[in-house]
């Protein structure tokens, strides 16, 4: 089973603040769903673990260059 996470929990973990990854769900760089009308945002453990793998991965091409 998949873990999902709430944006909070997102953020802490991420060490960002939420309207910063809120942003970069809406820029489509972290997939997300919204969780009824007026609900947050969720997200699964392994968008998370991509989104990380994504920027370590330009992180690392940017000091090579």
């Amino acid at each position: 089973m998949q873990e999902i996470y709430l944006t909070r929990e997102v953020a802490d973990l991420l060490r960002v603040s939420e309207e910063y990854l809120r942003a970069l769900i809406r820029a489509g760089k972290i997939k997300a769903y919204k969780e009824g009308r007026r609900g947050g945002y969720r997200i699964t453990r392994q968008e998370i673990d991509k989104y990380v793998k994504r920027k370590h991965d330009e992180e690392t091409r940017a000091r090579i260059k």
